[in-house]
């Protein structure tokens, strides 16, 4: 709990629109305001048990604003959603490796520009580079929701 009251209380980083909803409601008005359009498209991640997979097919979603959101944990149902400049967005189809059999659609994210990052955010620790050296990419869980435009 403790975690999720810093990541909604913590002030935004430059390039980020940041909120907590705390229902599908708040978080639908939140992600059109951040992006700026009336209709968007939900995508989520399936659910998969596997550990092992192979990649099949990448799809890149060419929108310039995703809203990504991730449940948080409070005593109630709450997510952290933010919106971060220069992110793409993917879905990712894995197939199972040795009967290469569709396993499952995830969707991945991609944020392109690390600058204004905090020098001690976790991702730096896990992929080894500081701020505006590399990409921070990572895979939305089945419980995660992504939000973009619909042209």
């Amino acid at each position: 709990m403790e975690t999720t009251l810093s990541y909604c209380n913590a002030k935004a980083i430059k390039g980020e629109i940041k909120n907590c909803p705390k229902s599908l409601e708040e978080m639908i008005s939140f992600s059109k305001f951040a992006l700026g359009k009336n209709e968007l498209l939900a995508l989520a991640s399936e659910c998969t048990r596997r550990s092992e997979f192979l990649i099949r097919k990448i799809k890149k979603f060419d929108r310039q604003k995703v809203v990504a959101c991730h449940e948080v944990y409070l005593p109630f149902a709450a997510y952290f959603c933010h919106s971060t400049s220069s992110t793409q967005i993917y879905a990712v189809d894995l197939v199972e490796p040795e009967t290469r059999f569709p396993v499952s659609t995830v969707i991945a994210i991609c944020h392109m520009d690390t600058s204004a990052w905090p020098a001690n955010h976790v991702a730096f620790k896990i992929l080894k580079f500081s701020p505006g050296e590399g990409e921070a990419c990572h895979w939305m869980s089945n419980i995660d929701l992504a939000w973009i435009a619909v042209d």
